[in-house]
């Protein structure tokens, strides 16, 4: 227990850094666009209106947000009456909240937990997972979704993932901006937003991607560990990933910003994704389980 208090301290640290950190990169890109365009203390105002609706979106609606772009459908216990009732099970023994369940129509093996809270909770698992795989091992993969919950990460997650998708709108702007740059000889700053677009449609897929390496990584070990023992075995959670790890159908629905919030990574594993990865391997989660 005092391991999960210490888990809870360190996320609720984690999210505080990271809203301070957003804050600062939208202040800064909003202060460069200000001095380039000479827009003055209008736009100063609209970029801290801009920080102020973002935190806000991503606070009240990210759930909603993540829920709707991978299409996710809300499930009745007469959908899926066996995996409704161990969830609900599980949920009982380990004195959680049910989560609000979901599924996605697809043949892959996978899930995810998103919302702000055990109040806020929503449990995500794909058909192919829920029509392929044994009870039991469903059981696993629960149980770490339902740790993300309990240590109140699925916060931060949600966050990085609107983070991350307004980081993508931001670098498109660059871009578009060192366009009108290099087309408007007119304007006397063009040299400097063609510097900024460049430098910032570069910079911020990086930073993006190492804020979600920096979240998911260290989390999904943890999740593991906690899944292990709210399921009541860490082998069905090792099983269940073994079968998730031989599983080959693609998530077109899944996309750089979503991908950490899955068990698995959803993404097609090139060697650049792998480097890159949100995730640890998943043979050395496997290996950790067992030796549990």
């Amino acid at each position: 227990m005092d391991n999960i208090e210490k888990t809870i301290k360190i996320n609720e640290l984690k999210l505080m850094f990271f809203v301070g950190l957003t804050c600062a990169i939208i202040f800064f890109f909003g202060y460069i666009i200000t001095e380039i365009f000479n827009l003055g203390l209008n736009g100063i105002y609209a970029t801290i209106g801009v920080i102020v609706i973002m935190n806000f979106v991503s606070f009240f609606f990210s759930k909603s947000i993540v829920l709707r772009s991978q299409r996710a459908i809300r499930m009745t216990e007469a959908d899926y009456p066996e995996y409704y009732n161990m969830v609900r099970s599980m949920c009982e023994r380990n004195n959680i909240k049910l989560p609000e369940l979901y599924y996605i129509q697809n043949n892959s093996l996978n899930a995810f937990a998103t919302g702000r809270s055990q109040n806020d909770a929503a449990v995500v698992v794909t058909s192919g997972l829920l029509n392929s795989m044994p009870l039991d091992e469903i059981s696993g993969v629960i149980g770490h979704e339902l740790s993300h919950i309990v240590h109140k990460d699925i916060l931060i997650t949600s966050f990085v993932t609107t983070l991350v998708g307004v980081f993508t709108i931001m670098a498109a702007f660059a871009r578009n901006a060192s366009y009108y740059g290099t087309s408007n000889r007119r304007n006397s700053n063009s040299s400097l937003i063609l510097i900024f677009g460049l430098v910032a449609s570069l910079v911020m897929p990086i930073v993006g991607t190492l804020i979600k390496m920096a979240v998911s990584r260290s989390r999904e070990y943890m999740a593991d560990a906690t899944g292990g023992e709210i399921c009541g075995s860490p082998q069905l959670l090792a099983k269940a990933l073994y079968r998730i790890s031989n599983n080959g159908s693609e998530m077109p629905m899944a996309n750089e910003a979503t991908a950490p919030l899955y068990i698995s990574n959803p993404l097609k594993n090139g060697l650049f994704s792998k480097l890159f990865s949100t995730h640890p391997d998943i043979n050395d989660r496997i290996k950790r389980l067992q030796e549990m």
